[in-house]
């Protein structure tokens, strides 16, 4: 039997680490722009909004989620920013920037807009929907956060930034964000900017992006060790840790599931590892009769993904949790981490497959393999 416990903080135990790497840029002045990543379901939402929530009076939080919001055209991004006030409270600026500081000044608490977006009159959201407003979205945002830090910090997070990776306004308009996350922190520091991310790939196109080069930070949240998941299976008294471990490594998301199914623990294996090798299985007969194509560079001629090559990639695990990324088929690596089987890690040049549970799937297919 396992124990009981409180599983909403699975992904946050033994986070000391990150958490002081976070406190650490909250404690000083805004310098750069901070992106928050890590394989799916390691905890990076958790982690940063169990950190806002306690943090000590003196911050403006601002924390916008993206998560499962459909971003097609700018008024979509508009409409997660933003949040309608009152009708009256904010019919100038000037009158918003009055009422805000008044607001955000009284008994010294911390102030946090979570999920609600940025307060704005509902005028001023309509002329923001136009698309050739973006400049005066940033003139405004910039005079909000001004007016914020004369008496607070404020602290802008959004959450799966990557949503609107493909949006374009006169070219892609995540590099008009980029440009404004750099005033707000690198040129004025007046606003912590946090871009939290579980897409790697997305990452690795940031971390080589000649614009954010000295002016971005990059902070991993990544599935819990050996040492430390068996001492989180000891605190909730959890029964066979060894088979949890072996299948289940240290994804706090799959450990979350595994404590609280309650399920006996190879049932739940056998479970899990069939679930897994449908997907690998059915991506690979999927190959037999089309070839996706990758665009490698934007404007570029687009290049098959070849089954072959995938599978190359995957035998290169069939011994290994990591390999170096220096050498492995691009096409197919994209096409394996938009599959959400590779984990990509640019900092350390690294390449993993997402999940324990995933890796044994796939090992299992490979034996199958002629």
């Amino acid at each position: 039997m396992n124990g009981t416990g409180n599983f909403r903080d699975i992904e946050f135990f033994d986070r000391e680490n990150e958490t002081k790497q976070i406190m650490d840029v909250l404690k000083v002045k805004p310098q750069l722009l901070n992106f928050i990543y890590g394989p799916i379901n390691s905890g990076k939402t958790t982690l940063i909004t169990t950190l806002i929530e306690n943090l000590p009076g003196g911050y403006v939080v601002f924390y916008i989620n993206l998560r499962g919001k459909s971003i097609i055209k700018y008024r979509d991004f508009i409409r997660v920013l933003f949040t309608i006030e009152e009708k009256g409270l904010l019919k100038k600026i000037k009158g918003l920037f009055k009422g805000l500081l008044k607001h955000i000044t009284s008994a010294g608490e911390k102030t946090l807009y979570k999920s609600h977006g940025i307060p704005v009159g509902e005028s001023l959201l309509e002329t923001f929907f136009k698309e050739k407003s973006h400049e005066d979205v940033f003139v405004y945002l910039e005079g909000y956060f001004k007016t914020i830090a004369k008496h607070k910090t404020p602290v802008l997070i959004i959450d799966e930034l990557q949503t609107i990776g493909d949006l374009k306004i006169n070219g892609h308009f995540i590099y008009k964000l980029f440009n404004f996350f750099i005033r707000l922190t690198k040129e004025l520091h007046i606003c912590h900017v946090f871009a939290l991310s579980s897409d790697s790939l997305f990452i690795e196109k940031v971390y080589n992006e000649a614009m954010l080069e000295g002016r971005a930070n990059y902070i991993l949240v990544d599935d819990f060790d050996e040492q430390t998941t068996k001492k989180f299976l000891e605190k909730f008294k959890f029964g066979d840790i060894d088979t949890a471990i072996k299948y289940f490594g240290g994804k706090p998301g799959d450990l979350r599931i595994l404590l609280e199914e309650g399920k006996e623990i190879n049932s739940v294996v056998q479970e899990k590892i069939a679930e897994k090798r449908r997907l690998i299985s059915d991506m690979l007969d999927k190959l037999l009769y089309v070839k996706p194509k990758i665009e490698m560079e934007e404007g570029e001629e687009k290049i098959p993904v070849e089954r072959d090559k995938v599978i190359e990639i995957l035998k290169m695990f069939k011994d290994k949790e990591e390999i170096r990324d220096a050498g492995i088929s691009r096409a197919e690596k994209i096409y394996l981490s938009g599959k959400n089987i590779l984990f990509i890690n640019p900092q350390k040049e690294t390449v993993k497959i997402q999940s324990r549970i995933i890796l044994t799937g796939i090992r299992e297919i490979l034996k199958e393999l002629k």
